[in-house]
């Protein structure tokens, strides 16, 4: 028996670097009928203003925290990738949550002296060029980047893609630069064993972004962690298994409200 939208948490979106809301289509569609679900652009995305970076934090908070005040509802936080990282910060400043969801989040994105699980030089290269030059080509070739590891063919991608990427709203080189920033600066270790709310940490298996063992590191440091690999699937699995993706979160959603 499903939960109903009185005891289903609500649930917030809060998408990666370079995207949008729009890539969380299949998700909201398919969780609508039962709680109230909906994302956030990221500053400078999906048509969202640009304001500086320094008031990332403040602004996302302060939106989550509104819908909760308003609603009065339990919530859960879903972020995927620069999206996890930012639900990792502020989550701590929000009233009302009762879970974190982390798809393909590292707490360090880039590789580190103490730390091989982050993104390797030369992609991270390619996160710069795509910034500096606002090529589509070159953010066309890092959704392909994304999605390596899912053996799709050429069609399968072209689908996915049409469905993910708002063309319309791409986004800002401000929201490019301040999300960059972001990743390349942010290292949440130290923050991961105060975390004290359930988390669901999803990942890929053949990630090349943000490699599995980030999210393995993540179930290990966070207390009440839980892990669940998708194989053969790179950095979104909510966009190439999504069908699989949506029940696993439903289903962990629904043993909360229990």
């Amino acid at each position: 028996m499903l939960a109903t939208t009185k005891d289903f948490p609500h649930i917030i979106f809060l998408h990666g670097w370079g995207q949008s809301v729009q890539v969380w289509k299949q998700q909201i569609k398919h969780l609508t009928p039962l709680t109230r679900a909906y994302a956030i652009n990221l500053p400078g995305h999906g048509g969202a203003s640009d304001i500086p970076q320094k008031n990332w934090f403040t602004h996302l908070t302060q939106e989550v925290q509104h819908h909760i005040d308003t609603h009065k509802q339990p919530t859960i936080l879903v972020g995927w990738s620069l999206g996890g990282q930012i639900a990792l910060e502020i989550h701590k400043n929000i009233s009302g949550l009762a879970g974190l969801a982390l798809v393909s989040t590292t707490p360090s994105f880039r590789q580190q002296q103490d730390w091989n699980h982050g993104c390797n030089d030369d992609i991270w290269q390619g996160f710069n060029q795509a910034t500096t030059e606002q090529n589509p080509k070159l953010m066309q070739r890092f959704f392909q980047m994304m999605l390596h590891g899912d053996q799709l063919n050429r069609k399968e991608l072209q689908i996915i893609a049409r469905k993910a990427i708002d063309k319309t709203n791409p986004p800002t080189t401000q929201g490019l630069q301040s999300g960059l920033s972001l990743l390349s600066s942010l290292d949440l270790r130290h923050t991961l064993y105060d975390i004290s709310l359930p988390t669901l940490v999803v990942h890929g298996a053949q990630d090349i972004i943000v490699p599995i063992q980030a999210g393995q590191y993540l179930e290990e440091q966070i207390p009440q962690a839980e892990l669940h690999v998708f194989e053969d699937c790179g950095h979104a699995p909510f966009l190439t298994h999504h069908t699989a993706f949506n029940q696993l979160l439903e289903q962990w959603c629904k043993n909360l409200s229990m």
